[in-house]
């Protein structure tokens, strides 16, 4: 997960001062638009102008359908400005997106609304209630130990049943092997010029694991060693340094998908997409669209690109041209999708976290690819989840880090004070 941009902290009731920036940059983007609405909703409110707060947040949640964030500043206008109904139905706004919120946080409020709509607000609570609690079975595929790692992306080589998993601390590419799910080797490592390493893929026609390589301030680099940040193909049987791949301008390589020997790799740092056509061919600029705020996972669907973005949901980018349109959201919120995936038959397959709850659901689009018809959860609130990230899907069958302990790796590089628990590949059959 990487996210510099957006934490967990969206779910906290919180002044909404604690939003405002100065200056927006020019010309406003989606989420610079949101952005600047909570800013002027946070200076509103300050000003006790509560019903011009209102109406910024409502704005900005038009931008941002399905924002906890958003959803619950509305809920806290509410509570201030004594509107019953702006908290009740912006609270059932969280809830019909999927979300969990404790109602028991709203203090006061709580107990008014409990006593003065009984009937509504037990139909509130009983949802939210419902998504603080688990759904789904998964089978481990594996659990491993390894030391001072932090395990982010995962690949599934389906010839073999191998699994390769990307580690941002040990600047590692591990595989385990289907005899052994409890253990993990080493498949390349930072002798073969790796930094911290994130997505990973399995291309089957130019038998290569690809994995894609960057640093972030947790990133243990030697002293004098610069940063890089690069696409890397890894010989699928030996794990050899086959080619690397370096773009001018590139921020941070994280995320890639690969189809028919064709990568399409997320450059999250400097939201940009680019694409590589052959291991002969050079990385190239696909999509560099000024509305992206927050690139992640990547996936393959009717004969389009499909990435998640953290702040605002999916876009759909042409795979000729490069031209993105956002997908437009059904009840289940869009917001904090890190990894993402897809089905033969395109369905995709996303990983929430960031947020309560934690969940892996899939998406059905609508026939024309820009809107969700359809929403299912697959695992929600597992039992194995710490923070679940990236996922593969091979053979309808859908392989997804369940821990990665990123709480454990702060920033400052201070390092865990307490022990790294095993990893866990959770993986769910569709069938």
């Amino acid at each position: 997960m990487i996210r510099p941009l957006f934490t967990a902290a969206w779910l906290a009731i919180c002044p909404i001062t604690a939003f405002a920036q100065d200056e927006a940059p020019e010309p406003l983007a989606p989420f610079e638009i949101s952005r600047a609405l909570r800013i002027e909703a946070g200076r509103a409110a300050e000003a006790g102008d509560l019903e011009a707060a209102r109406r910024a947040l409502q704005a900005a949640s038009a931008l941002q359908p399905g924002s906890p964030s958003v959803l619950l500043g509305l809920a806290q206008i509410g509570m201030a400005s004594g509107d019953d109904e702006l908290v009740l139905s912006s609270l059932e706004a969280v809830a019909v997106a999927g979300l969990s919120f404790d109602l028991s946080r709203l203090g006061e409020t709580d107990a008014h609304l409990r006593a003065a709509y009984p009937d509504r607000y037990a139909a509130l609570d009983g949802l939210l209630a419902r998504h603080s609690g688990t759904a789904g079975e998964a089978e481990r595929a594996a659990e491993v130990s390894v030391a001072n790692s932090l395990i982010e992306g995962i690949a599934v080589e389906i010839e073999t049943d191998r699994i390769f998993l990307s580690d941002v601390i040990g600047r590692q590419v591990l595989v385990v092997e289907p005899f052994d799910r409890s253990s993990a080797q080493v498949f390349a490592d930072a002798e073969d010029g790796l930094q911290s390493v994130f997505g990973l893929a399995s291309d089957d026609v130019n038998r290569v694991i690809w994995a894609a390589t960057g640093t972030l301030p947790q990133t243990p680099l030697a002293e004098g060693e610069a940063a890089t940040t690069a696409l890397v193909a890894l010989d699928m049987i030996t794990g050899d340094v086959y080619r690397r791949f370096e773009i001018d301008g590139a921020d941070r390589i994280a995320d890639l998908v690969t189809r028919d020997g064709i990568v399409y790799a997320v450059d999250s740092g400097a939201n940009r997409i680019y694409q590589l056509t052959s291991l002969s061919g050079r990385l190239q600029l696909l999509s560099d669209d000024a509305r992206f705020a927050g690139l992640q996972g990547a996936a393959l669907a009717d004969g389009a690109l499909y990435v998640a973005d953290y702040a605002l949901g999916l876009w759909r980018v042409d795979l000729a041209d490069g031209s993105a349109q956002q997908v437009r959201a059904g009840s289940e919120s869009l917001i904090g999708i890190d990894g993402l995936s897809a089905t033969r038959e395109g369905r995709l397959i996303a990983v929430r976290n960031g947020m309560a709850p934690n969940a892996v659901f899939a998406i059905d689009l609508a026939d024309d690819g820009l809107s969700v018809a359809s929403t299912e959860i697959l695992l929600r609130n597992h039992p194995a989840f710490g923070e679940p990230t990236l996922v593969d899907v091979q053979d309808d069958r859908v392989f997804v880090v369940a821990n990665a302990p990123w709480a454990l790796w702060p920033e400052d590089g201070s390092g865990p004070t307490e022990a790294v628990p095993p990893t866990i590949i959770l993986e769910y059959d569709l069938d």
